[in-house]
């Protein structure tokens, strides 16, 4: 049966384009551990966009589509906290997995033939075919659709 993991930033919410900005515009370069764990996560996470109902439609996979988890990279045990709780506010419940900023996804869980990854980085999803999984690229922006590629994740239901 296949088992479907939903990475978070970029695919749940806008987060990526706004933690991009604030890496851009920290002038501190010597201490990245000290700047990340000082911002406040809970605000940042609440001024993000959801992504085309995203929310909603991972009720709807949890359901009906073996959704096992979400597999997310943060930057700060403060973040991790943040975003569990964001996610918990809005009733998902599925396990939430960590990766730190230099650890591979598949390193946090071991991707098989069975086990999908949905991200909107071309990376992630090499990485985790190269692995053995299977991955889905969700791109917005894409003129078409395949079953490696996906505008929404609504067109996973």
């Amino acid at each position: 049966m296949e088992e479907l993991y939903i990475d978070f930033d970029g695919v749940i919410l806008d987060s990526q384009e706004r933690y991009k900005s604030i890496m851009l515009d920290n002038t501190n370069l010597n201490d990245w551990v000290e700047y990340l764990s000082s911002i406040n996560w809970y605000e940042f996470l609440r001024e993000c966009k959801e992504i085309d109902e995203s929310l909603t439609t991972i009720k709807k996979l949890e359901k009906y589509r073996n959704l096992k988890g979400i597999i997310t990279r943060i930057h700060a045990f403060t973040e991790g906290i943040e975003k569990a709780n964001f996610l918990r506010e809005n009733n998902i419940s599925v396990p939430i997995y960590y990766a730190m900023p230099e650890q591979k996804k598949s390193q946090v869980v071991v991707p098989n033939k069975n086990r999908i990854l949905v991200d909107d980085d071309i990376k992630n999803c090499f990485e985790w075919e190269n692995a053995g999984g299977r991955a889905i690229l969700l791109d917005n922006n894409s003129k078409i659709e395949t079953k490696k590629i996906i505008k929404t994740l609504k067109s996973l239901l």
